[in-house]
């Protein structure tokens, strides 16, 4: 017996080897972006403290990083659009519960960029102190009326494939004017405010959505001849998503030398600490969208208590928090639904397939959060247009996201080049994404359900004429003694009879 104790202990400290290699093996590109992440890390440290680096040697560094950021923003606009497109096609349902699961969709989605954009905006996490130089006097004022005629003329572009690389912008210029003031012998100068409209680079995101949107709508008005359009879309969107795949490949090359730069550049204890405020933030955004405003929807909506559809889906829940994935908790989160919460099928075979491609809560929250904290990061001071399109970004981002081979701060950066925005500290977020990508699908799987339950209890009624199908006609008992009165009369009718033969006689007179 003591002889087999330290072969089992020995036989068990194997097994959990086993476990962590397959584990490993499983997660192989994660584990090799965060290896980049942590060799850069040393690799900037040991470059910054011990090794003199002159400014062109930074740019050195930083190229295999400017060609990922090149390579990101070359599919951009491509995988935005293609997504806007084909986000929700091919799904038909009761016209009645199709409308209010995308009523449901699209107010969650944004009650969760509220959340995200107040408490970033509020607490600011990647703000630091001063730069010195910068005068408050000349930031410009976060809304005008100038910023909002700006998203008005860009939601209608002139051109849409000028709307890829331009969008407008109003500028205020000062220009000295002089004027002779009355009975004076000198003379003055008067500044004069001129507003200048004119193109500046960058993507016009508001248009392409604008119309990206309109054109989902026309397609769905057209009916069966746009299935052509619509099919070439989503061929686009597949052909996207393999190149984005391809781009992927060189992540992880990418992220150790942008992360090499960052830290040669930047103070990483301040950082850091800043990482930590973000991290802190979103994790209580998801909490508080997960345990108040989705469960307060479910009780405005039905009357009824939200924690007992809690109870019931934890097994799903719980699921999503380890696998990371709503779409590897979908088999599970339908069978909690249908099994456990009695929900109606033709609810759940609707809104599932189509909550886990376009209604992520908790994406939008995290991607509206971490572009807004990269801007802080860089002081960019957002006017309302761009936080808007920041929002709108970030909420076509997360649709579709699941199809979006992405990780880390890769989809954080094609929201912040979508905007024009610099995108290079995205991938500072790619140490702490696996973390808050586990609740963020936490929350993915919890809205979803929480929709699956409102929309079976207020379509009850909706659901039973679906079962009952149409109407069938009344049909007339009727006794043998009167089916044969029927027929009798049905034989001989004199005076159908008598009107028979007078037009055959008014014909023959005719001829």
């Amino acid at each position: 017996m003591e002889t087999n104790v330290p072969e089992q202990e020995f036989g068990n400290g194997r097994g959990l080897v086993k476990k962590c290699w397959d584990a490993l093996l499983e997660n192989s590109y994660l584990a090799a972006v965060l290896s980049a992440v942590a060799l850069g890390i040393i690799a900037g440290l040991i470059l910054k403290f011990y090794i003199q680096i002159s400014e062109h040697d930074k740019q050195y560094i930083g190229f295999p990083g400017e060609i990922l950021m090149q390579m990101v923003q070359l599919m951009t606009v491509p995988l935005l659009l293609t997504n806007m497109i084909t986000g929700a096609s091919g799904f038909e349902a009761h016209r009645v519960i199709a409308g209010r699961a995308a009523a449901y969709f699209l107010s969650t989605t944004l009650m969760s960029l509220t959340i995200g954009i107040f408490l970033v905006m509020m607490f600011e996490p990647g703000t630091a102190p001063a730069v010195e130089g910068e005068d408050p006097e000349d930031v410009e004022p976060f809304f005008n009326v100038d910023s909002l005629m700006d998203i008005i003329r860009n939601m209608a572009p002139k051109c849409l494939i000028q709307a890829c690389f331009r969008q407008y912008e109003t500028d205020r210029l000062e220009y000295a004017v002089e004027s002779d003031e009355f009975n004076s012998s000198l003379d003055t100068n008067v500044t004069e405010m001129r507003l200048v409209v004119k193109y500046v680079d960058g993507t016009n995101i508001l248009g392409l959505i604008v119309w990206a949107l309109i054109f989902r709508i026309i397609f769905n008005r057209i009916g069966k001849d746009a299935k052509v359009l619509v099919e070439v879309f989503h061929a686009l969107n597949e052909a996207t998503k393999i190149i984005v795949d391809m781009i992927l490949s060189f992540l992880p090359v990418g992220v150790l030398f942008l992360t090499i730069s960052h830290v040669i550049e930047f103070n990483v204890v301040e950082t850091i600490f800043e990482i930590g405020k973000f991290m802190a933030l979103v994790i209580i955004g998801l909490i508080i969208h997960s345990t108040i405003v989705l469960p307060l929807t479910y009780f405005l909506c039905t009357r009824l208590n939200p924690y007992d559809v809690i109870k019931e889906i934890f097994p799903a829940l719980k699921k999503a928090l380890f696998s990371s994935s709503s779409v590897k908790t979908l088999p599970l989160t339908t069978q909690c639904c249908e099994s456990r919460l009695m929900v109606d099928k033709s609810v759940t075979q609707y809104m599932l397939p189509i909550g886990t491609n376009i209604n992520m809560d908790g994406t939008a929250l995290y991607e509206v959060a971490a572009a807004i904290f990269i801007t802080q990061i860089n002081h960019i001071h957002l006017k309302i247009g761009q936080l808007i399109a920041i929002t709108l970004t970030s909420g076509v981002c997360s649709i579709g996201s699941s199809g979006i081979p992405a990780t880390g701060g890769m989809t954080t950066m094609f929201v912040l080049m979508a905007v024009g925005l610099p995108a290079k500290e995205a991938t500072i977020l790619v140490v702490v994404e696996w973390l808050l990508d586990r609740c963020n699908s936490v929350v993915n799987v919890l809205g979803n359900c929480i929709g699956v339950a409102i929309v079976h209890q207020v379509s009850k009624g909706q659901l039973g004429e679906m079962e009952q199908g149409p109407p069938t006609p009344r049909v007339q008992v009727i006794d043998d003694e009167e089916l044969s009165l029927y027929h009798v009369q049905a034989e001989f009718n004199p005076e159908e009879h008598s009107q028979d033969e007078e037009d055959m006689f008014n014909a023959l007179e005719y001829q």
